[in-house]
């Protein structure tokens, strides 16, 4: 009987197998991905909210925010991304990953900030997969009249003469508006090859430029607040032109 029971089986398992379909194999198509991303430091020191730098007037300070927003980054007709919110707090090296060719982007140029035909669109409007949909920038908006916050830089320090150590005296930069919308435009990307799919280009940032540009120095004991309000625009200019001068090609 066992072995009436084996050939039935082994006849069962060759008619089955000389009927059934072979499986048809499946192409995936793996797209092309380029990374933006930021190594941000201090004067040549690693950046973060947790240290305390000097300034050039001898100052401590220890900064508890740094955003951003980016647009319409291109090269020439090749669109990188058409906006991109960077949040230091969420992810201290990411500006903005998606499908592109890195070899079309040898150099870029973009917006630090909204420019004007979006600048003044709801942004709960917006999908949510858009980065400017309020649920992505969060508190870098205003509301939908006066737009955007385009860049956030907060903290605090101590201004003593005697740098005593307590650091209670906040500053607090919020730049928007229509006018302060800047050009930045960066040469001669490093693009790094991380996989076969993906390569990545490093911006590098200098935080101490912010106080202490080329054409711009800051003192916060005295030029400590800014909200991008009437009266404050001339602070807020030096911050976003200092902001765009430290950020390099690393």
């Amino acid at each position: 009987m066992k072995k009436l029971i084996l050939l039935f089986t082994v006849a069962s398992f060759v008619f089955t197998g000389c009927t059934e379909k072979e499986p048809e194999e499946e192409t995936i198509i793996i797209e092309d991905e380029i990374r933006l991303s930021l190594s941000p430091n201090y004067d040549g020191q690693p950046f973060d909210l947790n240290t305390f730098y000097p300034t050039q007037e001898g100052y401590s300070v220890q900064f508890t925010k740094l955003n951003f927003i980016l647009t319409k980054v291109r090269n020439g007709s090749n669109t990188l991304c058409e906006s991109a919110v960077y949040r230091f707090e969420n992810n201290a090296s990411l500006i903005w990953q998606g499908e592109g060719d890195f070899t079309q982007f040898s150099s870029i140029i973009g917006n630090v900030g909204v420019g004007p035909n979006e600048n003044h669109l709801d942004p709960a409007a917006l999908t949510l997969s858009n980065p400017l949909n309020i649920q992505n920038t969060g508190d870098m908006h205003w509301g939908w009249n006066p737009g955007y916050i385009f860049l956030m830089v907060e903290g605090k320090a101590d201004t003593t003469a005697a740098q005593t150590g307590v650091h209670d005296m906040n500053f607090l930069y919020h730049v928007g508006m229509d006018p302060l919308l800047k050009t930045l435009s960066l040469q001669s990307l490093n693009w790094v090859k991380l996989n076969d799919h993906l390569h990545e280009a490093t911006l590098a940032l200098d935080m101490s430029k912010i106080f202490n540009g080329t054409n711009h120095t800051v003192d916060i004991k005295v030029e400590r607040t800014s909200h991008t309000s009437p009266g404050q625009e001339p602070l807020s200019t030096k911050i976003i032109e200092n902001f765009v001068e430290a950020l390099t090609i690393e």
